[in-house]
């Protein structure tokens, strides 16, 4: 067998080496990255959430503020408001004196109803700013919005009760400008029979109303 027999056959018993893999193809919307760009990707993402979260503190912090100054407005003209209440509510006095001097003159009746005029567009002015009077005149006493200025026995009215306003009073919502003076109906003292028996005007007094002891 001549040498080139030889290796023919040498090289058919050898096995063949193996086909290099084919390239599988890409999944379709996939997009390959070095290691570094993949890297600097999850630094950028970091970035954006903290810028993200610093964002969402400053808007909390915005809003947090924005409420304290609206609390803040708010005092301020509820303060003005009871200020300016107490400065304008004694204006009330001075509309009732003339209007009960007015009342008392004789032919002043068109005196009278201008300032019954005034007086109403006074206190609906007032009403434009929440300040109303104090309900006072046939209510229980409440020491919260009155003040008693006498207390008198009333026939037919319950014990603690107002029967007079002798000032009247303004509130601001719930709050007190001034209180109402008032007078407030007191009950009749009872007889004191113990006393009257001691002396002679008690036997007269108790040998009229009842048996003698």
């Amino acid at each position: 067998m001549s040498g080139q027999q030889e290796q023919e056959q040498q090289s058919a018993a050898q096995p063949s080496e193996p086909p290099e893999a084919e390239a599988q193809p890409a999944a379709p919307g996939s997009v390959t990255l070095s290691y570094a760009d993949y890297e600097e990707l999850r630094t950028l993402a970091r970035e954006r959430d903290e810028y993200l979260r610093r964002l969402q503190r400053a808007v909390a912090d915005y809003q947090n503020l924005q409420k304290r100054v609206e609390k803040f407005l708010e005092s301020v003209r509820e303060t003005l408001l009871r200020s300016f209440a107490q400065e304008i509510v004694p204006v009330a006095d001075g509309l009732t004196l003339a209007l009960e001097a007015a009342e008392r003159t004789e032919g002043a009746q068109g005196i009278v109803e201008g300032l019954r005029l005034v007086e109403k567009g006074f206190y609906g002015a007032l009403a434009e700013f929440g300040i109303r009077p104090v309900e006072a005149v046939g209510r229980p006493f409440d020491p919260h919005y009155h003040e008693a200025a006498l207390q008198e026995p009333a026939e037919g009215v319950a014990s603690n009760t107002v029967i007079r306003e002798t000032r009247r009073g303004f509130v601001m919502g719930d709050v007190v400008i001034r209180p109402s003076q008032v007078v407030v109906a007191k009950a009749a003292a009872p007889t004191d029979l113990a006393a009257l028996s001691n002396g002679p005007e008690g036997e007269a007094v108790a040998g009229r109303d009842g048996e003698p002891g």
